[in-house]
């Protein structure tokens, strides 16, 4: 274990958050409640309301009696619960946002039953997210002081919009057709939104954890650790630098002063199969609570580390993996690159749809779970968007097996238009097996793991029609921030052996300090996740995907792939046979 110091501020101009629409994030914040146990009304709860019925009417809009409520905004524009609910505008953390020009200021507990109190820390994070017109700044900085809030005067500002100092809110805050017990249940709830400061946080330590298992290669494995080592001691440097002349700057950096924290990096190792990961899990949290995971590098799908990271509300910012979550992961804790294998499987599907001619597909996949899950993909997307194709299926669990498979194809008179190979773990065993089967159909297609493993092997699988799935960026793209980080690495002498590793874990990072950047004191996860899906698409890639971009809920910042051949020309020995391809 190290310690580790940094800040996190700096005042700087922040570059564009990436815009959200107000009613389009509904269904996936609605999808993400609809996960969580339902909870029995508490007559004990604060005000007599029931804040898990709050919550409900918080998120989706749904009042107690379990119908959507009515509001009216801009003085005649009806609408129902599920075109406005409160989390659109005021997000999860009820910190709120800002769009096209409008601020849609913080509605916490602490906040809203306190005097309101002109906060520059708040503004300057407000100010800095995204260009904005002028009269947004006039807008933000207006002090609009106020009396706390009660019960009954947040209930009529609720209703007529009137704050307590008889003031009308903006005319784009809807005025809600509540009753008293529904808007009990809501008040209840907004006094404990974001109302303390979340676990893992101390008076001068922030603790972090990143996991990883003890099967990875070991060079891949030195190369992560390394990286993430190296950041975390960079930062810290900073901060020392920083404390020792709290007052050096007239741009607000006094006032960040108390959000500063050491830096405490815990390296979490899983042992045993996945199953027990979960659990593994949740004894290294008792033992020490950490505010976020970082990054991450494990063999074998990543859902366990979810479900621990889902549980305990902990945000896991951008692991390496190729297995996420595999089903829908709207307003989870883990922010992913891509779907993996999935992404890939449907990608296939998509180039395999515009081909002419196809009749008859044959897919051979490994019984590991980085053949049967892209497997598995592949055959539902198929089923949907390849009628009157026939598809068949065959699982391999070693070589010997997938030999036998091969051997039974190229024997049969009757080729298939299409191969699709999952060879899992055992990618070169596969490429080799390939062998003269490849040169005979027409198209072979196989994930990007073994693309990577191909351009390693002195003799590649035959064929023209051996393509392969890569949702990454091409090595042609150009990203600017890719020679700021080589650089960094460079002169913290990182050795660059493995270059895409290297670089998400990279990007991970620097997510994670720009989400505390913006918080600045304000230590709430759902506000830190909310930040990072603002700062997603800023100009920070590295260049290891073309687009990477965040939108409120989403967890998959990058949406498609390209299909690509091997081709000795080409810089990198392979190019593109397609367009992006967003399935």
């Amino acid at each position: 274990m190290t310690l580790y110091r940094a800040s996190w501020v700096s005042v700087h101009k922040r570059l564009r958050l990436a815009l959200f629409g107000v009613c389009l994030v509904f269904g996936a914040a609605e999808a993400a409640f609809a996960q969580e146990p339902a909870v029995a009304a508490n007559p004990d709860s604060v005000d007599g309301g029931n804040p898990e019925l709050g919550k409900r009417l918080y998120w989706r809009g749904i009042t107690e009696e379990g119908a959507p409520f009515h509001a009216t905004v801009r003085g005649d524009i009806q609408f129902s619960g599920a075109q406005f609910s409160c989390v659109n505008c005021h997000r999860p953390s009820g910190f709120g946002s800002s769009e096209g020009g409008n601020f849609v200021p913080p509605i916490t507990g602490p906040l809203l039953f306190d005097a309101r109190q002109l906060n520059r820390n708040r503004i300057f994070a407000k100010l800095f997210q995204e260009a904005q017109p002028s009269t947004f700044s006039a807008q933000v900085r207006q002090p609009r002081m106020r009396p706390a809030y009660t019960s009954e005067t947040l209930a009529k500002a609720i209703r007529t919009g009137v704050d307590p100092a008889g003031r009308r809110l903006g005319p784009i805050m809807p005025r809600y057709d509540l009753g008293d017990r529904d808007l009990a249940n809501l008040i209840a709830y907004l006094r404990t939104l974001s109302a303390r400061v979340d676990p893992g946080v101390d008076k001068d330590v922030i603790h972090f954890a990143t996991v990883i298992t003890p099967d990875i290669d070991p060079s891949r494995r030195a190369a992560f650790l390394k990286t993430v080592e190296a950041f975390f001691d960079w930062r810290n440097k900073h901060t020392e630098g920083d404390q020792s002349r709290p007052n050096f700057s007239p741009y607000y950096r006094s006032d960040f002063i108390d959000s500063y924290r050491i830096w405490k990096l815990h390296i979490w190792e899983l042992n045993g199969p996945p199953k027990t990961w979960t659990d593994q899990l949740r004894k290294r949290y008792a033992e020490q609570p950490v505010f976020a995971m970082v990054s991450g590098l494990v063999s074998g799908p990543w859902s366990p580390v979810a479900a621990f990271c889902n549980e305990s509300r902990v945000p896991c910012v951008f692991p390496n993996t190729e297995l996420p979550k595999p089903d829908t992961a709207d307003y989870d804790q883990t922010l992913y690159f891509s779907r993996g294998l999935a992404l890939e499987a449907r990608a296939l599907v998509d180039h395999l749809r515009l081909q002419p001619g196809m009749r008859r597909i044959v897919q051979l996949s490994h019984a590991a779970p980085a053949g049967a899950m892209p497997a598995r993909v592949f055959e539902r997307a198929a089923g949907r968007e390849l009628g009157g194709i026939a598809l068949e299926k065959h699982v391999f669990a070693d070589l010997a097996g997938l030999r036998g498979l091969l051997d039974a194809i190229a024997a049969s008179p009757e080729k298939p238009d299409a191969l699709i190979v999952w060879p899992g773990p055992a990618a070169a065993d596969a490429l080799s097996a390939l062998g003269t089967v490849s040169t005979s159909i027409t198209h072979v297609l196989l994930p990007s793991a073994a693309l990577e493993t191909t351009l390693g092997m002195a003799s590649a699988p035959g064929g023209e029609g051996v393509a392969f799935a890569y949702p990454y960026e091409l090595p042609t793209g150009y990203h600017p921030r890719a020679f700021r980080v080589r650089g960094w690495m460079r002169t913290r002498g990182l050795e660059i052996s493995h270059p895409r590793l290297q670089f998400q874990t990279y990007y991970a990072l620097t997510m994670l300090e720009h989400g505390l950047r913006h918080i600045i004191g304000d230590f709430y996860r759902d506000y830190f996740v909310e930040i990072i899906e603002h700062e997603a698409e800023n100009k920070l890639n590295p260049g290891t995907h073309p687009n990477l971009a965040l939108g409120p809920g989403q967890r998959f910042a990058s949406k498609g792939a390209y299909i690509v051949v091997l081709d000795g020309k080409a810089r990198g020995g392979f190019k593109a046979v397609s367009p992006w391809i967003v399935p």
